[in-house]
């Protein structure tokens, strides 16, 4: 028996994969979730500092209320577009052929790379009627309403999430079943809707609970935007958590929105895979007329002008302020450098422990469903999804410093140890997904062949799903890299790219030297993630 069969019959053995579980569990509830709610023992330790500046004060309560209903009316209306326009982007990118898809594929990635702060000036300036001095001649300026705002600006941070999602569990259907349903007289759009949609459940889930939570949650973007508009009354919860000066009315206000979103998005998740998709009745003439001729081109026409134009133009409008605006003289560059050191020195870590720590959780996840403990595990894992990144890095400074100011690289570890907890769920979340739409009886089936659990995990279920490893891999080293809030809250001293830029916009007003520093960043992104798809594609076609 060679070394690599010693080395598969041990790694199989009940006991230590039992033991890899617990591990991965224990990491997951201290290194995730303590710390994401440690913020909420401070109602249980100062119940009354809470009752006194917050409870009791009708105007701290009624803008907590409000701020609140805004974030969830916007998350709403937000998620609900990102279905409608994610769905046929999904279904372009998986079952379409055609020049440049690679490319297409790319793009729809890039705005998770922009810096937040950078990207909620970006669709301001686009978008929004902003002051004098802030006025691009490029600009539409049609955006009165902070509400209509923050709502286009979402929708560029939510868009990917939806698409991945939706792209990743399309890439698993097996395409026959809607070939046998048409040579039995059923039209493309029928066949779709009532075979391919139904399967569809795990990856809309998904794609649901990522798109509200991030909306959500969203802080520095937000922030930027309303800032570019001159506004002082609109707010989120995010955005008033963030201008709170009082930490029990930040407390209350972090644990209140946690409970109402966790509530709702068990709610959903019950709900969508509860609902029989689509309506069982047939309508053969219209459906039939939908699936040929303009129809389906004026839907992927449509699906990519509102990626263009809603999404990615408004996303790197910043850039041009190099083309508008004049160079500033005072810039100091020597920091760069660093920070772009200390940007993708932290997000290749953090999605490297994501992968490793991620992918077994998912997998005790969805093969346990039955079981009180893996859907414990599963409604846990939103959590850190829907806490605002400022409350996050805030709690979690709290929880391994207790609230003191560090640096050196304990402070980079900190910062690690916090972009973790945002992305962790990000990975989970798209495996999971995947998983459950997987036939269990395949690796059941390699296992009758005397095939090792970790076998049939390399073998015949990680090819499956594969694509959705990489979208997750993706979305957390994105976010991480494009992190600004959390990254903050946890440490003034470690300057990541996007600190850098967001000194530049809030602290000098050096429009010009943050375009380019975001052009740089997002450029060596873009390259980053192609040599990622060229190498994922490659092995594919050698196995």
């Amino acid at each position: 028996m060679s070394r690599l069969e010693r080395a598969t019959a041990f790694v199989s053995k009940p006991r230590i994969r039992n033991l890899w579980t617990l591990i991965v569990i224990v990491f997951f509830l201290a290194f995730v979730i303590t710390p994401t709610l440690f913020v909420l023992t401070y109602a249980f330790t100062n119940w009354d500092l809470i009752q006194t500046e917050v409870i009791q004060d009708p105007e701290m309560m009624s803008q907590i209320w409000t701020a609140i209903a805004n974030s969830f009316e916007i998350a709403a209306i937000v998620t609900l577009i990102d279905i409608l326009v994610g769905l046929p982007m999904a279904w372009i990118l998986v079952r379409k052929k055609f020049r440049g898809k690679e490319l297409l594929d790319t793009l729809i990635d890039m705005p998770l790379a922009v810096p937040t702060a950078a990207l909620g000036f970006s669709a301001a300036i686009f978008w929004g009627i902003t002051p004098a001095d802030l006025t691009n001649p490029l600009g539409l300026k049609i955006v009165s309403s902070p509400f209509l705002l923050i709502i286009l600006l979402h929708i560029i941070f939510s868009y990917p999430y939806m698409v991945r999602s939706l792209s990743a569990i399309l890439e698993q259907i097996d395409q026959t079943f809607e070939t046998a349903g048409q040579t039995l007289g059923a039209s493309k759009l029928t066949a779709v809707r009532t075979i391919t949609l139904p399967l569809f459940r795990a990856g809309l889930v998904t794609g649901i609970i990522l798109c509200f939570a991030r909306s959500l949650s969203e802080t520095g973007g937000t922030v930027a935007a309303l800032a570019t508009v001159a506004n002082t009354d609109f707010n989120t919860a995010p955005t008033l958590i963030d201008s709170l000066k009082s930490t029990p009315a930040l407390a209350f206000t972090s644990i209140v929105l946690i409970i109402l979103a966790l509530v709702l998005l068990v709610v959903v998740a019950i709900v969508v895979k509860k609902l029989h998709i689509p309506f069982r009745k047939v309508w053969p003439r219209p459906e039939k007329i939908l699936s040929r001729g303009l129809a389906p081109r004026l839907k992927d026409a449509t699906s990519v002008l509102f990626l263009v134009f809603i999404v990615l133009i408004p996303s790197f409008f910043v850039f041009t302020f190099v083309f508008t605006s004049s160079p500033s003289t005072t810039t100091d560059w020597s920091q760069f450098g660093q920070s772009l050191v200390n940007s993708f020195l932290i997000a290749g870590v953090v999605t490297v422990i994501d992968l490793a720590m991620g992918i077994p959780l998912a997998l005790y996840i969805a093969k346990n469903r039955s079981k009180w403990l893996p859907e414990t595990l599963d409604i846990l894992v939103n959590v850190p999804l829907i806490v605002p990144t400022v409350a996050l890095g805030f709690s979690l400074k709290l929880f391994w410093t207790g609230g003191t100011p560090v640096s050196g690289p304990f402070a980079i570890f900190l910062v690690m140890l916090a972009h973790i907890a945002f992305t962790y769920p990000l990975m989970v979340r798209n495996v999971t997904g995947a998983v459950e739409e997987i036939d269990p009886t395949y690796e059941e089936t390699a296992r009758t062949l005397g095939a090792k659990p970790i076998q049939g995990f390399k073998r015949v279920l990680f090819p499956m799903i594969k694509a959705s490893i990489l979208a997750g891999a993706i979305m957390a080293f994105t976010r991480s890299l494009g992190e600004t809030g959390a990254t903050r809250a946890v440490s003034t001293t470690v300057l990541t790219a996007p600190n850098y830029i967001v000194n530049l916009i809030k602290l000098e007003n050096d429009y010009y030297a943050a375009a380019l520093a975001c052009i740089i960043l997002i450029i060596i992104s873009y390259a980053l993630m192609l040599a990622l798809r060229y190498i994922t594609r490659r092995r594919k076609g050698v196995s």
